[in-house]
């Protein structure tokens, strides 16, 4: 079966991780970052990044199950305030 949103060929967890690994900064200064006002969206630990990474695939996997449709990271931005109001009531 192929996918409905011919135009963008990536899945929601090929997307996520392009993200995220664009967002890497190991071994970069973070105070020098802070210094420039660079540090907005960059990763400087990898513990965080491994936990940044384990929450996004919870989100993607809610996602799918949620909404069949959604295809792209943008649209799938939604869901993520009921992920956490769904999570708090756990």
């Amino acid at each position: 079966m192929g996918r409905k949103n011919k135009a963008y060929s990536k899945t929601l967890h090929q997307q996520a991780y392009d993200k995220l690994t664009s967002m890497q900064a190991f071994g970069e200064s973070k105070k020098e970052a802070m210094k420039n006002g660079t540090e907005k969206d960059k990763i400087f630990s990898f513990n965080t990044y491994k936990s940044y990474w384990k929450h996004i695939k919870y989100f993607i996997k809610y996602v799918q199950e949620t909404d069949l449709k959604c295809t792209t990271l943008k649209s799938a931005k939604k869901y993520s305030d009921e992920l956490i109001k769904t999570e708090a009531c756990s």
